[in-house]
């Protein structure tokens, strides 16, 4: 096994190890540990998050630094599936850059609609990760910078849009 935490196939299991947990709601205390604690940015349709806080905001519900109410991302859909397509490793110096291609299958619900509503897409997104300690994750690395849209959502036909 690489020592080098940015090794292709490290990233590409590090993305994946991401994306099931988003898939089975991890708890949030195991959800961080993919996350900076410092200098954390990053970048979804409906705001851009600052900050460790504003992460678990938008993914258990919360508040933003802002004083913005946030639902929770695992309050808001389920049934997900993510499926990691392409992930290509760019390393700067002390950082990676990783183009990330994600298909992302969901529901969710907003009362009183009678039905939920189902998702189907591919997201292209850009990550910079840097080394962290292998304490904090079996990876070594943790994502600084987050960009869910990096490119414009790619959504199959008939299926809803966010």
């Amino acid at each position: 096994m690489s020592t080098d935490p940015f090794d292709a196939a490290n990233v590409k299991q590090f993305a994946s190890a991401w994306f099931l947990a988003l898939d089975v709601h991890a708890p949030t205390a195991d959800i961080v540990r993919f996350v900076a604690d410092d200098g954390l940015e990053m970048v979804f349709p409906e705001k851009t998050l600052v900050g460790l806080g504003d992460f678990t905001a938008w993914y258990a519900g919360g508040t933003y630094g802002d004083g913005e109410r946030a639902p929770g991302v695992i309050n808001i859909f389920f049934d997900e599936d993510h499926n990691l397509k392409e992930a290509k490793v760019d390393v700067q110096g002390d950082l990676a850059v990783v183009d990330v291609v994600v298909g992302w299958q969901a529901s969710w619900f907003i009362p009183p609609a009678a039905k939920s509503m189902r998702t189907a897409m591919d997201a292209t997104q850009r990550w910079t990760l840097r080394p962290c300690s292998t304490d904090k994750n079996p990876f070594g690395l943790e994502i600084t910078r987050y960009d869910a849209m990096a490119k414009p959502f790619q959504y199959a036909p008939g299926f809803a849009t966010l």
